[in-house]
């Protein structure tokens, strides 16, 4: 919204409260509750046996063709590497105000922006991202396969270790921060999380990045929700978004990014909360330190609540415990997403119309590069709070429920058939526990 040539800032978190549901929230908490025994009992006497093991969906060759064919390809990377050149251009050059677009091409368009181009498209994140593009220009000048480093190949006990590592240091910028919407802060975090992903791709090739990208791995995360995957014979092939997902191979480290994911999300609603706001303000000890130490201590509760879920799993259905927090963390995916719409909804589309319009003319010295410069952010959408809010409500409540459907269907693939239905009941608890928890957090008063 444009105020005196300026940008208004309104509080997107506080559109779609409590008081903007239909029904009291209670209500709604009950409701949530009682449609994740109801879709187990439903489960349990309805999908007796596991559906989504060896699937292999619909082969595409055509589309195969058109997809993987090198022009396609090359234009992708290009404007991946454009996007990010452009946004380089007003990192380095811009304002250090709010209306440098740089703060919604990092926080808004890439940031959220990956999950619906990810459900939509598949894995193209790994195309668009413009280090890859960089690394290939690289090794195509010095006569090298990409996959190639210095150091030879990336240990396989790596994992995605150091994805966790470097999504663990940008959540704590998103939300943690201070001043972390100045040019002088976020270029500090761009600047280091580049040298990583230069080096890393110097001494260990290409797959480097789908261990230490973060923006890849969640990438690649969400795209397993998508209708898009590839067959044994890497053709592409269409599946049930569930299906896709069973198709997830856990790595090391998988566990741990996920808890990230769902713990600072969790930690996002918190953190807008009026008592935590309250609370900072008139503290005596240092808001970065406690607001650090909450974090990290919501993303501790995610993780060990979902491991221990899978030890007592295990305990009941006599199930070696050894790699079932893998086995089970795909289950989680879909709830990722339901928090991803339900908090970052609003924020998406103004700020996404916001950065839009700002993208134009990086350097705020009247350019109208994309002819966007002078276009108005549509605020009707903000008018349906009690349609934002539900939409919020069910994108939890679906994602809730698309978990117990993957954590059914698994356990039945890997535990015997006489316990796999009691031993499906502490992970139910869990993701009730986790329900409850991402409704209040999400409309905290």
């Amino acid at each position: 919204m444009a105020v005196d040539g300026g940008w208004a800032v309104i509080p997107l978190h506080g559109i779609g409260g409590r008081q903007d549901l239909p029904v009291p929230f209670s209500v709604v908490l009950v409701a949530a509750v009682a449609t994740l025994v109801i879709s187990f009992l439903v489960l349990m006497w309805r999908w007796p046996t596991a559906r989504y093991t060896g699937v292999s969906g619909i082969s595409l060759p055509r589309l195969t063709a058109v997809l993987d064919a090198p022009v396609l390809r090359w234009v992708v990377r290009g404007v991946g590497l454009g996007l990010a050149g452009w946004a380089l251009l007003a990192l380095l050059a811009g304002p250090d105000q709010l209306i440098n677009p740089i703060f919604g091409f990092v926080y808004v368009w890439v940031w959220v922006g990956l999950v619906p181009i990810s459900l939509l498209l598949g894995p193209v994140w790994a195309t668009l991202n413009p280090f890859r593009t960089v690394h290939l220009l690289l090794a195509r000048l010095a006569r090298v396969p990409d996959d190639r480093g210095a150091a030879g190949r990336l240990p396989a006990g790596a994992g995605v270790w150091p994805g966790v590592v470097l999504l663990g240091s940008f959540v704590w910028l998103e939300l943690v921060a201070p001043n972390r919407t100045t040019i002088a802060v976020i270029m500090m975090w761009v600047a280091a999380y580049a040298v990583v992903q230069i080096i890393g791709g110097l001494l260990f090739g290409s797959r480097w990045y789908a261990a230490a990208d973060p923006f890849e791995v969640y990438a690649l995360l969400m795209a397993k929700l998508s209708p898009w995957g590839r067959g044994p014979d890497r053709q592409i092939v269409a599946r049930s978004p569930l299906a896709n997902l069973a198709t997830l191979r856990p790595v090391p480290g998988t566990v741990g990014f996920v808890a990230v994911l769902l713990g600072s999300t969790a930690f996002d609603g918190f953190s807008n909360s009026t008592g935590w706001i309250r609370w900072i303000q008139t503290g005596d000890k240092p808001g970065v330190l406690v607001a650090t130490a909450a974090l990290a201590g919501m993303i501790t509760i995610v993780a060990v609540s979902y491991s221990l879920a899978v030890y007592l799993s295990g305990r009941v259905t006599g199930v070696p415990a050894a790699g079932q927090r893998r086995t089970f963390i795909h289950s989680l995916v879909p709830i990722v997403l339901g928090y991803v719409i339900a908090h970052y909804l609003t924020l998406t589309v103004f700020e996404g119309q916001r950065t839009l319009i700002l993208f134009s003319d990086p350097l705020n010295a009247g350019w109208n590069v994309f002819g966007t410069a002078h276009w108005q952010v549509g605020m009707g959408f903000f008018a349906y709070t009690t349609a934002i809010a539900v939409a919020q409500a069910g994108a939890v409540l679906l994602g809730h429920v698309g978990g117990v459907v993957a954590a059914h269907d698994r356990a039945l693939a890997v535990a015997p058939a006489s316990r796999a239905v009691a031993g499906q009941i502490p992970m139910l608890l869990v993701m009730i526990g986790y329900t409850l928890g991402g409704l209040w957090l999400l409309f905290s008063p």
